[in-house]
């Protein structure tokens, strides 16, 4: 831009140089009328003389052309500035007619363009401009960039649902996504993190403690909201004081550097075999299962969501329950600000609770009895992209009837049936009670 401005400045000079040329031609100038007295003394500056007779001796061309711009200069000073009507443009000038007159034609010069005065025009006009630009844009100046700050959105804290699995990845370790990255503050304690899996409030790394080298699993919070702090709060509370061979043991938390929990690490889950399985396979799944919620259940510790994703497999098959942040002792009567559930495993009480009754320990044989018929049929009783017609089917419609091919179809069905009772208090009165059901038939195991 500014190299544009000084070009366009630069051609508008050209005109006002031209136009003093103009008024001021090469060989011209400004003059009082010559006077014959002068007329006489420049034809003798020049080297001859106007009147009848032996001219007079020549001068040199050099001496004359001198002496005739000093006569020129003398007698063409400018007149008083009350007699300024008498100064006359000479067009022509004098002294050059005369010497066109007088001189001879081999010995004529032509006139001279003043490149020189033209030259010192042009450069102060490009001096005067570039000045006023520099003076223009100094006052002027650009403004710098500001850094603009995005917006954060605003992590609601309200329903959080999962997605029904409409289709199981058969991957056992998810890809991670773009920019998931280990907590730096974590590094001291931990080395080769790799990431194996995220839900909606928490992401779990696999890593090795540097200490002793002992590989294991740390889950660390997506977000730093009300909602996380008090899943890890939960987590920390109630999950540290579950010691059970199919529960995940925890081995330390904190929230200091950042709020982390580091538990036992396991390869796989149920979230990763492909279903339906064999009969006597989802009995024994279900069964050790079920142990680990009977002794939480002894403690007063509800797990509320019971799924694939939360059993996971260790390397020798032992099923363990995980992800104990929606847990809550049976005893707190307290209203939870966060609804949260899957919701092709969701109970009836955590749909309507006004209607059913709060969550507590049979919401967890509602789902024990959603993942044995899931196990054993390869789908879920209820199913809907739509979640208006997925609640009301869990709320008043009967599952449809399950089918596989096994030893112990009729019992396992009707031990299926009394799980999955919309009435809490039409299903089995405790984990217990169901796990001495799965005994009472011979698995072969």
């Amino acid at each position: 831009m500014l190299c544009s401005c000084l070009l366009l400045l630069m051609l508008a000079a050209v005109p006002v140089t031209a136009a003093v040329l103009v008024s001021n031609p090469p060989g011209t100038a400004s003059v009082t009328v010559i006077m014959p007295a002068a007329d006489t003394h420049l034809r003798q500056s020049i080297g001859t003389t106007t009147g009848q007779g032996t001219p007079e001796p020549q001068v040199p061309e050099w001496r004359s052309m001198a002496m005739g711009g000093l006569f020129a200069f003398a007698v063409a000073r400018p007149v008083a500035a009350d007699n300024q009507t008498s100064i006359l443009p000479a067009r022509t000038n004098r002294i050059n007619e005369l010497r066109q007159e007088l001189i001879p034609a081999d010995l004529r010069q032509p006139a001279q363009f003043p490149i020189f005065r033209v030259a010192v025009i042009l450069i102060i006009a490009v001096a005067v401009v570039a000045a006023i630009l520099y003076f223009l844009f100094r006052r002027r100046p650009v403004p710098a960039k500001e850094d603009v700050k995005k917006p954060e959105v605003p992590v609601s804290s309200a329903t959080m649902v999962e997605p029904s699995p409409a289709v199981r990845q058969s991957a056992e370790i998810p890809v991670s996504p773009p920019g998931v990255q280990f907590p730096a503050s974590l590094e001291q304690k931990y080395r080769d993190p790799e990431f194996i899996g995220e839900g909606g409030l928490a992401r779990v790394f696999r890593v090795k403690r540097i200490k002793d080298g002992t590989v294991v699993a740390v889950k660390v919070p997506i977000r730093y909201d009300e909602a996380t702090g008090t899943h890890f709060t939960r987590d920390m509370t109630v999950w540290q004081g579950l010691h059970h061979p199919n529960i995940i043991a925890i081995y330390a938390a904190n929230i200091l550097p950042v709020p982390y929990i580091e538990m036992e690490y396991a390869r796989s889950s149920l979230a990763a075999m492909k279903f339906p399985v064999r009969e006597s396979e989802a009995l024994a799944i279900v069964r050790r299962v079920a142990r680990g919620l009977a002794y939480a259940h002894a403690h007063g510790i509800v797990h509320r969501d019971i799924k694939p994703e939360n059993i996971l497999i260790t390397d020798d098959g032992t099923p363990k329950i995980t992800d104990w942040g929606l847990a809550r002792p049976v005893t707190d009567a307290r209203q939870s600000s966060v609804i949260s559930f899957s919701p092709v495993y969701a109970a009836p009480e955590q749909i309507a609770p006004t209607r059913y009754g709060k969550p507590g320990a049979r919401t967890d044989i509602y789902q024990l009895g959603v993942l044995l018929y899931e196990m054993l049929t390869g789908t879920v009783p209820f199913r809907s992209e739509e979640m208006l017609e997925l609640n009301q089917a869990i709320l008043s419609e009967t599952p449809p009837r399950p089918v596989w091919p096994g030893v112990h179809v009729d019992r396992i069905r009707q031990i299926i049936t009394k799980c999955l009772a919309k009435n809490p208090d039409d299903r089995y009165e405790s984990v217990a009670a169901l796990i001495a059901d799965l005994d009472s038939m011979d698995t072969g195991t």
